[in-house]
């Protein structure tokens, strides 16, 4: 079966130059934990995730995470958040995207959810331009 066939025809996404901020509400309103970068053309330039936020906000907390000597101070998580509030994710976002074509076949796009331990990919059209997403339970539905 080919991803045009399974995938969600969602173009939920943001162009690099908004805030933090803005960002932050577009996950939390769409209930998405990652979102597509795309440029002004609708062309797939990026990534950014929860994950990556938090990253930003706290270099090396993931690290961290794993020292038995480690207490997290909760409100330092805020306190970076809030420094970083008004800069464009620019910054935060990952350029090396994994994504599937409207010809991939579904067992490739599983391959690479299951592999990279991704929740959803985006699907691009043949000029590389955002035409919805292929996620776990997208393959799941069309299994049965």
């Amino acid at each position: 079966m080919k991803v045009r066939e399974i995938m969600t025809k969602d173009l939920t996404a943001v162009e690099k130059d908004i805030p933090v901020r803005e960002l932050i509400f577009i996950l939390n309103n769409a209930e998405m934990p990652n979102v597509p970068v795309v440029d002004e053309e609708g062309r797939l330039s990026g990534f950014i995730s929860e994950k990556d936020l938090i990253r930003a906000a706290l270099p090396g907390y993931f690290e961290m995470l794993h020292s038995t000597s480690f207490i997290p101070d909760m409100n330092q998580l805020a306190k970076k958040l809030a420094q970083i509030a008004d800069e464009p994710i620019e910054r935060f976002v990952r350029t090396t995207v994994l994504s599937v074509t409207l010809d991939d076949d579904d067992l490739q796009a599983a391959d690479l959810i299951i592999r990279k331990g991704v929740k959803n990919l985006p699907v691009v059209d043949e000029d590389g331009r955002l035409v919805g997403r292929v996620r776990r339970i997208d393959l799941l539905r069309h299994l049965l």
